[in-house]
């Protein structure tokens, strides 16, 4: 009887351990690839998720005005940090990089050697993130200064001819169901957008219309995301923070586009 209760206890504190979802805030680039990672996470260890998905600037904010959650996913390590200086979750830390690339129509003459040309053209229509909301679009800007570092002047016309089509407070990402970026290049509104390069593979995967160009390594900048998991977590959340650096959970984020940090070095 004594080792039947006991192994009663043991059950009832194993499937208490996630009592409720796990209320993960990411930027909306992870969208995807966490999906699949929360489906592999549920079917090893039975956790369900919460997720919410946005700007990471606009989402740290809510999080600094006392908003409840469990683990803070960001597309810049920065955002994060403030989390953790502010005591409102513990330590942060990098979990993944990403790239930006240059997304455009299948048949334009787009390289390294012409891209700066093309971007300061009058004619050309970028399209970015929203700057300080979203970090795609900080890393924009940050890319356009270095653009200005070769060609003085060209900060100024990039950043002002720069539609910021999503990312911010009140902006959509998606219009019925679509990228905003490409519903704007399907519809005209643009003629290139700049965007991670995780999510510019999958839009090329999904249509042939389109091809994407990574920056090239003198124009190159971050992304780099950080992980922070709150103070008043519930169990289950540092675990599924562990898996994320863990080999399988770099793996699932690296075959989505993204660079792994924490791949162990292959045997000689």
């Amino acid at each position: 009887m004594r080792a039947w209760l006991v192994a009663f206890m043991v059950a009832l504190a194993s499937s208490s351990a996630f009592s409720s979802d796990i209320r993960v805030m990411a930027a909306g680039s992870l969208r995807d690839v966490f999906t699949a990672v929360f489906a592999d996470y549920t079917k090893q260890y039975g956790a369900t998720f919460s997720p919410v998905w946005g700007p990471s600037g606009v989402l740290r904010e809510r999080l600094q005005n006392g908003e409840a959650f469990d683990i803070f996913a960001s597309a810049a390590l920065p955002h994060a940090q403030a989390l953790t200086e502010a005591g409102v979750s513990g330590p942060s830390v990098l979990f993944a990089r990403n790239a930006l690339c240059v997304v455009t129509e299948a048949d334009r003459q787009l390289d390294a050697g012409n891209l700066v040309k093309t971007l300061l053209k009058p004619e050309i229509r970028i399209g970015t993130s929203t700057p300080v909301s979203d970090p795609a679009g900080d890393y924009t800007w940050e890319m356009f200064r270095k653009v200005d570092a070769q060609r003085s002047g060209a900060f100024v016309t990039l950043s002002s001819k720069a539609q910021q089509l999503f990312g911010g407070a009140t902006t959509t990402n998606q219009v019925n169901g679509r990228p905003r970026l490409l519903v704007a290049l399907d519809d005209r509104q643009i003629d290139l957008f700049i965007y991670y390069c995780s999510g510019a593979r999958e839009i090329v995967k999904a249509s042939p219309k389109y091809k994407s160009m990574r920056l090239p390594p003198e124009l190159a900048v971050g992304p780099e995301y950080g992980l922070t998991v709150s103070r008043k977590a519930q169990p289950g959340a540092a675990d599924f923070a562990m898996y994320l650096l863990s080999p399988q959970g770099q793996r699932s984020l690296q075959s989505f586009g993204f660079i792994p940090v924490a791949l162990p070095v292959a045997p000689h």
